[in-house]
């Protein structure tokens, strides 16, 4: 069950009256990986194994041409928990963890329990290019998003992702009361059948921060676009990475942080991308 019916009281105007509401449900999720605790998670039910397998795929625990298997999925009502066998027993999830424990994460949060800058930033490829997209079709693509937007419709309470190809066609959609979790439901996704190698676009709900951009580019996307505002980190790696970062899409309005040409716009005059934070502000599109 996703939401919970209750009973409550609106207030409207100075005077109350008592209504139903939908409220989404959250509960743990806890990923076990070769008999390793790996996560424990507070999501939205449902969709448990592309969560496990997408948080799997984009924290670097698992590879996109790997093999897995789900060997037990418990469910209740204090919580779920799923257990994965992938290749390289449990070392490889120990190494993964680098002996810091599971990894506990919150609705809203990243990595919770980084003990230094290295666990905050793994190594980032180059994004491939190829991929464009017209500004007006990016609008379109936002409409057709929040157009699948269920859970929110009835709650009001969920963040969405949605993965799109070279030919911007849907491939993926997922909603979950935490960013990270419903980038990692769509990338469980797109992995379980198979199609993880066609993602070129990321459409986010959500504030834009370096996990966000981290995960995006471990799915092998070239573009990610939300529709709240970015972190200096986020540009900072996309920058890096080769990787379109668009913020405060609100048709006909967006603001392109870096490499616009996928766009077919032109950078500023002035404005030099490099592995580094931006010298100029001025590639922010108004």
């Amino acid at each position: 069950m996703q939401s919970i019916q209750r009973t409550i009281l609106r207030y409207r105007d100075g005077s109350t009256h008592a209504s139903d509401d939908s409220i989404l449900a959250e509960v743990p999720l806890e990923i076990v990986v070769n008999g390793v605790p790996w996560a424990a998670l507070m999501c939205t039910p449902g969709s448990d194994e592309d969560l496990a397998l997408g948080y799997s795929l984009t924290e670097g625990l698992l590879r996109g041409d790997e093999v897995y298997s789900v060997e037990k999925h418990e469910r209740s009502e204090q919580g779920n928990r799923i257990f994965l066998s992938m290749p390289g027993g449990p070392e490889r999830v120990h190494g993964a963890l680098k002996g810091r424990g599971v990894r506990m994460g919150s609705s809203c949060s990243g990595n919770r329990n980084a003990v230094s800058v290295d666990d905050l930033v793994r190594p980032l490829c180059r994004v491939e290019s190829g991929f464009t997209v017209a500004p007006a079709m990016l609008h379109r693509l936002q409409k057709e998003s929040e157009a699948c937007q269920a859970l929110f419709s009835s709650t009001g309470a969920t963040h969405f992702c949605a993965l799109f190809d070279a030919d911007s066609v849907l491939l993926a959609y997922a909603e979950d009361v935490g960013r990270h979790n419903a980038l990692d439901k769509a990338a469980g996704q797109v992995f379980r059948l198979g199609m993880n190698d066609a993602v070129r676009l990321v459409m986010l709900s959500s504030r834009l921060s370096s996990e966000m951009v981290q995960k995006s580019i471990a799915i092998g996307a070239q573009m990610v676009a939300g529709f709240s505002a970015v972190t200096s980190r986020a540009v900072a790696l996309s920058d890096a990475a080769g990787l379109t970062l668009v913020g405060f899409m609100r048709a006909p309005r967006m603001n392109i942080y870096t490499h616009p040409e996928r766009l077919g716009l032109r950078r500023p005059e002035g404005v030099a991308y490099s592995a580094g934070f931006p010298h100029e502000t001025s590639d922010i599109v108004r």
